[in-house]
């Protein structure tokens, strides 16, 4: 039964952290154009 819990929880976290990477590499993208954005390099 602990196993299933503990399982549960490592989806949920992996989860969020994917959702999160996906939301800042979204934001951050300088579409080839360097000079507008702070983030490129």
């Amino acid at each position: 039964m602990g196993d299933i819990i503990v399982g549960g929880i490592l989806v949920v976290v992996i989860t969020l952290i994917l959702r999160v990477m996906k939301k800042n590499k979204a934001t951050h993208s300088c579409n080839g154009n360097c000079g507008n954005c702070k983030g490129c390099h």
